[in-house]
């Protein structure tokens, strides 16, 4: 919930992502603050945006005798903000959450609200924290300096904070006939569930925040790292979707397999703490206990779906944070591919991730994938003409594959499929037999993490 609005503030007071990051998660907000050092997470594939993990270290603590240093940080009132939104949908959509049925037979509905607040931006320029560091060395016997690759430092510049507390609502609603599974709440036939979710958080917590890259140079001071101008664009030539790790998942038993799954459909119903477990992964890949302190925040529901995935990766809850783990190559081929999967749903609305569920309770991923691998020769593999046509305007498909794939959907399966489609840039159209579809402006990298998330739960769901 928290995620998902920070997105659509981002989204409003900068429409083009060109500089402001969205905060994931609340809970690590004292650690996205002016002048904090975070890590540059290794991205799984080309596709996924750059993503960050937030460390207490900052400037002047790598700093020689940086402690009396003052930094002068600028602060500004810029914008106010509130927002409420209701979406409403009908259909017939089955869905089976955490063995709880549920069949929508009429409407549902979801209500959203943020209470007022003044966004509050503060921050500090490159040249004024250069001009401040100039004369002091940075400390290299400084753990955090010592474990740096590249001498690269990601540092939070500027960040965008609320001026008071914020509360957060969200009310699911469904009428008439429905049977609805919200954390394990349900509605029987003919009978209303509401089902309203709050959150609050303090004045000072940080929504947003702007990244600046620097370097460490040769005389250990501060410089702007000017080859990532050069670097920053390369990746847009690259077209060809990566390989999914899928072998030891492949080779799973078939109640293992479905232990997973069964914890993946509860965190596609709960995004909330995906972050979360973001954070924990990161420091499992590193071979590392992850920090578990954060789990002691979260509501006991979502701390148990997580506590769920940790045993199911053989992580003993009982080691301190930081110790190096043990991990046999099986598991390290599962918690790399369930790395994969927690960072490409970070990549997606959170409203996909049900979307994606029920297409896993309707057993369509299948079918899915098999259309996102024909789009993906059209729209992304392909440098035809018509592939230009076809992203301006509405064109029809004459390929059987295409139409008979679609055609083996249902009308209320095509509608999640289409959602879904929707996602990134496509809309795709059944009529009388044949299909056409319209491609507008679309993110490859949603493309690609729909992808991954599909190839992933097709594998558990054996």
């Amino acid at each position: 919930m928290f995620h998902k609005a920070t997105r659509k503030i981002v989204k409003e007071i900068d429409p083009y992502g060109c500089t402001l990051i969205p905060v994931a998660s609340p809970y690590y907000s004292d650690c996205y603050k002016p002048l904090n050092i975070i890590k540059k997470k290794k991205r799984a594939f080309f596709f996924m945006k750059d993503r960050y993990i937030p460390t207490p270290v900052t400037v002047a603590d790598i700093l020689e005798d940086g402690k009396d240093l003052d930094f002068v940080l600028e602060s500004s009132s810029f914008s106010d903000y509130s927002a409420s939104s209701r979406i409403l949908a009908s259909g017939e959509v089955g869905v089976s959450i955490c063995d709880v049925d549920a069949g929508l037979h009429a409407s549902v509905g979801t209500t959203s609200s943020m209470s007022a607040f003044k966004m509050i931006k503060r921050g500090i320029s490159d040249k004024m924290l250069l001009e401040v560091t100039r004369d002091r060395k940075i400390d290299r016997g400084h753990s955090f300096v010592k474990q740096l690759y590249g001498d690269i430092l990601f540092i939070i510049s500027e960040v965008v904070e609320t001026d008071r507390q914020c509360n957060l609502n969200s009310i699911f609603e469904a009428r008439s006939g429905s049977e609805v599974p919200i954390n394990i709440v349900k509605a029987k036939a003919g009978v209303a569930a509401k089902v309203q979710q709050e959150l609050s958080f303090p004045g000072g917590t940080t929504i947003a925040f702007k990244v600046s890259k620097l370097e460490i140079t040769r005389d250990n001071t501060l410089d702007v790292d000017w080859q990532e101008v050069l670097q920053s664009n390369m990746l847009a030539f690259v077209h060809e979707r990566p390989e999914i790790p899928l072998t030891e998942i492949n080779t799973m038993s078939k109640e293992t397999s479905l232990l997973f799954l069964n914890t993946f459909l509860e965190i596609l119903g709960n995004c909330d703490y995906l972050p979360v477990l973001e954070t924990m992964l990161d420091q499992i890949c590193g071979s590392l206990q992850p920090d578990l302190q954060v789990l002691e925040r979260l509501e006991e529901e979502n701390r148990a779906c997580v506590e769920k995935l940790l045993d199911l990766l053989g992580i003993r809850k009982a080691d301190p944070p930081g110790q190096p783990l043990t991990l046999t190559p099986q598991q390290n081929g599962i918690i790399t591919t369930v790395n994969i999967f927690i960072e490409s749903l970070n990549e997606l609305n959170p409203d996909v991730l049900i979307l994606l569920a029920n297409s896993v309770e309707m057993k369509i991923i299948s079918i899915q994938i098999k259309l996102f691998e024909k789009i993906e020769e059209n729209f992304f593999l392909s440098s035809a003409p018509r592939m230009k046509r076809e992203s301006i305007g509405e064109v029809q498909e004459t390929e059987e594959t295409l139409e008979t794939l679609a055609l083996q959907l249902s009308d209320e399966m095509f509608e999640i499929t289409q959602r879904i489609l929707e996602e990134f840039g496509l809309h795709l159209m059944r009529e009388n037999g044949s299909i056409t579809y319209k491609k507008h402006h679309g993110e490859r990298n949603v493309f690609f993490s729909i992808f991954a998330a599909l190839s992933i739960l097709s594998a558990l769901d054996k």
